[in-house]
């Protein structure tokens, strides 16, 4: 199986346990992923809102080394992409961003549920957009090749997103009308996503998917995608190792599980594929992943 995972919160987990990446008791691990035919991995350096300026960003780099040090073996069985899931890492300073680059971050989550100096959380008034710090680093983040993720963003914020014109990229989120939750994204805002010719990772989390978080009920999201044109715009996003997950899909080991059992529910191979697969490796192939 080839499967492309926009989001996991593994490094956090692993590093937090005092372990590798290797064979750790997560639910992302090399292990694991060496049993795919190819899987390409967006591993996020989670930094809580609880952390600003210099621990932020002390934080942030200590997640990374902790990656970069195991990048070696990482590439035997998977190509990488890093993320850094909250803005809050840039610690307000715009050459940050240029720092993260070179560390080989291509994806930055601009913030996680409250405010920072980027602008503001899906759980903070959605009226306040952006701040002049998160408009600027939306632009230098387009001049480096990096990719904004609306995902944990307010309203107004992703609004402010989607008008400077960049692909919207929303690596964990499921669908307000099937689930109304702060963290879904509204038919308006998907289609915003399709029109920008962007992606959508669906999530695997409970809460976020509804009712009992299983098989059957992430296929709603996924139809409800299929239906509003977004076929070519939706990936898996699936949240590893960060949230509940019902024991089903709990597991990188759990997806060709996930692809037999949407297949017994009548989803054609090629609305498959590009699920797991083709959506986002398109989208992603104009970007190097770094090392």
């Amino acid at each position: 199986m080839r499967l492309f995972d926009l989001h996991c919160d593994t490094l956090t987990k692993c590093l937090s346990g005092g372990g590798t990446l290797h064979s750790p008791p997560c639910q992302v691990s090399l292990e694991k992923g060496s049993a795919l035919e190819l899987w390409t991995q967006v591993f996020a350096v989670f930094v809580p809102d609880t952390l600003r300026g210099k621990n932020a960003a002390g934080y942030c780099d200590i997640v990374i080394d902790y990656y970069r040090d195991q990048l070696e073996d990482i590439k035997r069985v998977c190509r990488p992409i890093l993320a850094v899931e909250n803005g809050n890492a840039l610690m307000g300073d715009i050459g940050r961003l240029d720092v993260l680059y070179e560390k080989g971050v291509r994806i930055i989550t601009l913030t996680w549920n409250a405010e920072n100096e980027l602008g503001y959380g899906s759980q903070c008034d959605p009226r306040s957009g952006l701040k002049p710090f998160g408009r600027e680093v939306i632009r230098r983040m387009a001049e480096l090749g990096m990719f904004p993720d609306v995902s944990h963003l307010n309203e107004a914020g992703f609004r402010d997103v989607a008008e400077s014109g960049c692909p919207l990229l929303a690596t964990h989120s499921d669908c307000a009308a099937l689930r109304p939750h702060c963290r879904n994204l509204s038919d308006a805002q998907l289609r915003a996503v399709f029109e920008s010719g962007g992606l959508v990772g669906l999530n695997l989390y409970t809460e976020f998917l509804g009712g009992a978080g299983s098989c059957e009920d992430f296929t709603r999201h996924l139809a409800h995608i299929i239906e509003l044109g977004g076929a070519r715009h939706v990936a898996l996003g699936s949240d590893f190792d960060g949230c509940d997950i019902h024991p089903d899909m709990a597991g990188l080991e759990k997806m060709e599980w996930l692809d037999g059992a949407l297949t017994e529910m009548g989803f054609p191979r090629e609305t498959r594929d590009a699920l797991f697969w083709g959506n986002a490796e398109k989208f992603f192939s104009s970007i190097a992943t770094g090392g």
